[in-house]
């Protein structure tokens, strides 16, 4: 989610079998410094400069650090507002990578209409939402047109069903076991059951298994003094929950849906679920948004945020591709320390889950293993460009990028 940087990926093989792998980071420390200094108002001007990617749930996670180190409390129906304009984001995230991503694996054609079309969903409903249109601000107030805000919900949702689902989207909401996808994907020509009909083919289901786990809910409170305890910019460039790496992805949030249950029971954390993962979410998403629409006058969940702690605030976020955490340190006032962790730095860790998911791989030549790690870091998905290296132990090296 930096504006800079990529992630470096060197894949080692012998004749198809990954023999060992080497991850690098050049994304800068140097966003989070452009904070020091500045005023909570300020920051909150800056962070939407700063993001483009993801930047409803950077810019959300911004502001609810700022309100928990100033002592804000929180306001639910701001907060659920707030969260809908973080799901519209999530789904155009999936909706973007499976439309552009997707076709290639499979020898289609990107649909680009429908990509243009998911553009204008974000403007919309800030404009539906918030006065002016002004979500992420200490001053933002809510100015809500609940009947067009459902509007843009329900065109949101025949847009997926028809540019990713063929119509059939309401059909795939009903899977519950993989005898029922399997049914679904023989009856369907959309492009997901392209893609998954091909892993199924070439027998890549469970292709990048691995023993990393999820990591669990963490009370903010928690993370937060872990975090004081530890050096902040380790942490922030390679972060662990109590001696162990963890995976902040998608699937974090999915693992409940019994569709996911139960191929994660066979597969693991393998190829297919991890597709599937991302699929899933998706096609839930105008539902969960009709949920808090419906829900913002009531009392809906809160996000995870922490009172004030002598200046210091940390936020949670779950962002497309995962956690995002926000931290700061304010002192008279102004921004002592920032530290900003993305999904990215969790899920790309030397020795984290994308890294012990690539040494997994196994193929019969070195392109179905570059196309195997491929597949694998576009399911987990970094917020940054990425150079994939694989190099074979024969002395033939190959560079995709």
């Amino acid at each position: 989610m930096t504006p800079a940087g990529s992630i470096l990926i060197d894949l080692s093989h012998r004749s198809g079998i990954a023999t060992g792998v080497q991850i690098a980071s050049t994304r800068p420390d140097g966003v989070a410094q452009v904070l020091l200094g500045k005023t909570p108002e300020q920051v909150l001007d800056t962070i939407p400069l700063l993001f483009t990617l993801c930047g409803n749930a950077q810019a959300y996670a911004a502001l609810l650090a700022c309100r928990a180190a100033l002592g804000i409390a929180a306001d639910p129906e701001f907060d659920s507002a707030s969260d809908m304009l973080v799901q519209v984001e999530t789904l155009r995230e999936h909706a973007w990578r499976i439309l552009l991503d997707w076709p290639v694996f499979v020898g289609l054609t990107p649909d680009k209409k429908a990509l243009a079309a998911l553009l204008k969903f974000d403007a919309l409903f800030k404009r539906h939402l918030f006065r002016h249109g002004e979500a992420f601000k200490l001053n933002s107030r809510l100015d809500i047109d609940a009947a067009l805000a459902m509007q843009q919900i329900d065109e949101l949702e025949a847009l997926i069903n028809t540019s990713i689902f063929n119509g059939r989207l309401a059909d795939f909401r009903q899977l519950t076991s993989e005898e029922q996808l399997h049914n679904w994907l023989k009856q369907n020509d959309a492009l997901p059951a392209n893609l998954l009909n091909y892993l199924y083919s070439r027998n890549w289901a469970a292709v990048g298994q691995n023993d990393v786990a999820c990591l669990p809910e963490l009370e903010t409170d928690t993370l937060n003094g872990q975090m004081q305890q530890e050096d902040l910019t380790t942490f922030s460039r390679a972060p662990h929950w109590q001696g162990r790496c963890f995976e902040v992805t998608l699937l974090n949030r999915q693992l409940s849906q019994p569709l996911i249950a139960g191929l994660y029971s066979r597969y693991g954390n393998g190829l297919i679920v991890r597709m599937l993962g991302r699929l899933v979410e998706l096609a839930w998403i105008p539902y969960k948004l009709r949920q808090l629409l419906t829900r913002i006058k009531d009392k809906p969940v809160l996000p995870a945020i922490s009172a004030a702690n002598n200046g210091i605030g940390l936020a949670q976020v779950q962002a497309a591709r995962g956690l995002l955490i926000h931290r700061l340190e304010l002192r008279q006032e102004r921004v002592h320390d920032y530290r900003i962790i993305a999904p990215t730095e969790w899920n790309f860790h030397p020795e984290g889950v994308i890294a012990q998911g690539l040494k997994q791989l196994q193929a019969e030549s070195s392109n179905d293993l570059q196309r195997q790690a491929e597949l694998l870091i576009n399911a987990v998905d970094p917020c940054v460009q990425y150079a994939l290296h694989l190099t074979d132990s024969r002395n033939e090296i190959e560079n995709h990028a």
